[in-house]
């Protein structure tokens, strides 16, 4: 059985009854011992039984299982994140986007629809970036960038200085530093 279907039966049985203990669910799953439904949640990347009862049990979202997918004997997970079009002040996302990743609720990303050709050849008008909020940003790699008006796109330098692509020369020191840009996606909309 694949991790996200003892994870569907476990959030199942919590649905039907919110105070089931880790010892009626191993029983129901007909697991040896407790100890398999701590392994499950582990696999699942679920800190424990508490935060998974909240994450089944809360009001504003309806927990399922993302599908899962076996990669190199490494589980990854289909996971739905926010997208935002390219506005800095925008708080509300537009739609979802669909990422894998190796956890199965991960926390920190979402996705920027790129809303300018001015990063033309690298990054284009409509092209998806899924972005990393606080990981490190290491040398020679992408990073997401804010002024209070505009997202900017920038190449991390060895001295932990930003460079602009176009100019070759280093960003400003008051832009922010919204996230590592850990994927791009060429997106064509119809």
């Amino acid at each position: 059985m694949r991790y996200s279907d003892y994870l569907q039966q476990m959030a199942a049985l919590i649905k039907k009854d919110p105070s089931i203990t880790v010892r009626q669910i191993a029983k129901e799953l007909k697991f040896a011992d407790s100890k398999s439904v701590y392994y499950w949640l582990e696999k699942g990347q679920v800190g424990g039984i508490n935060a998974f009862k909240r994450l089944v049990l809360s009001q504003d979202a309806t927990w399922s299982s993302p599908q899962a997918f076996d990669l190199g004997g490494i589980a990854h997970y289909l996971v739905k994140i926010p997208l935002f079009d390219w506005n800095p002040k925008q708080k509300n996302p537009v739609e979802e986007w669909y990422h894998l990743h190796h956890q199965s609720q991960p926390q920190g990303f979402f996705a920027v629809r790129v809303g300018i050709n001015r990063y033309s050849p690298w990054f284009i008008q409509n092209d998806i970036l899924v972005i990393s909020e606080g990981r490190s940003c290491p040398e020679d790699s992408w990073v997401l960038l804010k002024t209070s008006e505009e997202f900017v796109i920038g190449k991390t330098l060895s001295s932990k200085q930003v460079m602009d692509p176009i100019t070759l020369k280093v960003h400003r020191s008051n832009l922010s530093t919204v996230g590592l840009i850990v994927s791009q996606h060429r997106y064509f909309p119809s």
